[in-house]
């Protein structure tokens, strides 16, 4: 049995997948595998600013309303997209141009609609426009060659975007792990199923499925009676066929607790076996093959404790995170709290703001789940932390889709 920081140190050793690369309409929510620069600058020309005409700044120096200039209006207008070869600007001249439109040759700036006024083939001018007023420089926005995206960045949909204006059409990733999950014991039926006495609803398979959707994964799930030969049979069918096998179930030493012995007879090679954590105490990590195995406990929050702290981690980490951890924060107790010498318990908890501060409300004394869907993290109480009064600094793991209020 080793701590919750020595299970974290084995997560965080874990090796990424193999990067692949993905079309920027399929990377949304993976983690870039590489640094990535521009194939291009953006923009391609120095672009217009505004609707307006494009002048010698010198020409309307001292244009007013008091002192208008007249300038000639060039046959024609430039879009954005349009070709501006057969355009050139000249001293005493002015071309039009829409926001987007390549600036002419000769132009050295564009003054806007609202300050020119058009009769006939002329322009008249009543405001100044100094040099490069209105005007995008080519490269201003990104630069051919430059870093625009870091190894380990998450994408999000500005960077796919900020991608397709580098000039790039796909990009290195690490791809989302394929999961399974199975939860063990003859005691479970599907949700919605009926409930016949003794029977309860696998709540825990709901919620790791839950939170892999999160992370944009659609984990293939199973029912598993109480039967060593069927669970062996089970898992030596999955694990080759999945990155990451979590089970739920079956981890204690009950009579009925066959998951650790049907993966002995796998042939798993664990690294660790349980966790000096409560709840979640039960928690394994393996390895059988190239997949990565976590074997929670079965209890509804040992499960999610675990889920949490352990196997989301791994999953995280296999997808390239940097930071495969939950967030932890510091948070004022609002009550004292006991604790262990020899073990970190977790105890769910709402966190709120008051005062420019986060303080920790916890939820001990409601029933379990209704705790588990309250809470927004787990306060935890380390190690040889004996007690933390009321007021005090504390840490948690904070669930990063539920909001503080």
């Amino acid at each position: 049995m080793i701590s919750l920081t020595e299970a974290h140190t084995c997560i965080n050793m874990l090796e990424p997948l193999q990067p692949v690369d993905v079309p920027l309409n399929k990377a949304l929510g993976l983690i870039c595998a590489e640094d990535v620069y521009a194939a291009h600058n953006c923009p391609t020309v120095d672009a217009s600013l505004k609707d307006g005409f494009a002048v010698v700044s010198s020409d309307i120096a001292d244009a007013s309303p008091c002192n208008p200039v007249t300038l000639t209006v060039v046959t024609g207008s430039l879009a954005a997209g349009d070709d501006s070869a057969r355009f050139h600007v000249t001293t005493g001249t002015a071309v039009k141009i829409m926001t987007g439109a390549t600036v002419p040759h000769g132009a050295t700036s564009v003054l806007t609609s609202e300050f020119a006024q058009v009769a006939g083939g002329m322009v008249i001018i009543k405001a100044d426009s100094r040099v490069g007023l209105n005007i995008l420089r080519k490269g201003s926005d990104i630069a051919q060659n430059q870093r625009v995206l870091a190894k380990g960045d998450l994408l999000g949909p500005a960077h796919l975007g900020l991608l397709a204006a580098a000039g790039l059409k796909e990009v290195s990733c690490y791809p989302l792990p394929k999961v399974a999950i199975a939860a063990t014991g003859s005691e479970l039926v599907w949700p919605g199923d009926p409930l016949a006495e003794g029977k309860v609803a696998a709540s825990n398979m709901v919620i790791a499925t839950a939170e892999l959707q999160v992370l944009g994964i659609t984990a293939s799930t199973v029912l598993l009676r109480d039967d060593l030969d069927n669970l062996d049979n089970h898992f030596r069918n999955m694990a080759p066929q999945v990155d990451v096998l979590i089970t739920c179930g079956g981890v204690l030493d009950g009579d009925k607790d066959l998951t650790l012995r049907a993966m002995n007879k796998l042939g798993m090679a664990k690294i660790f076996h349980r966790v000096r954590i409560g709840p979640g105490k039960g928690a394994c990590m393996g390895r059988v093959g190239k997949t990565i195995v976590f074997n929670l406990p079965g209890g509804p929050p040992s499960n999610h404790v675990a889920l949490f702290l352990l196997a989301l981690s791994g999953v995280r980490r296999l997808m390239g995170y940097r930071n495969c951890l939950p967030r932890k924060r510091q948070v004022i107790l609002t009550e004292e709290l006991a604790g262990q010498k020899d073990w970190t318990q977790l105890v769910y908890s709402r966190v709120k703001y008051a005062n420019a501060c986060l303080y920790a409300v916890p939820l001990s004394k409601m029933r379990r789940f209704e705790a588990m869907a309250t809470a927004n993290a787990l306060l935890e109480i380390p190690e040889g932390c004996a007690i933390i009064r009321e007021g005090s600094l504390a840490e948690a793991w904070f669930f990063s889709e539920r909001h503080i209020s």
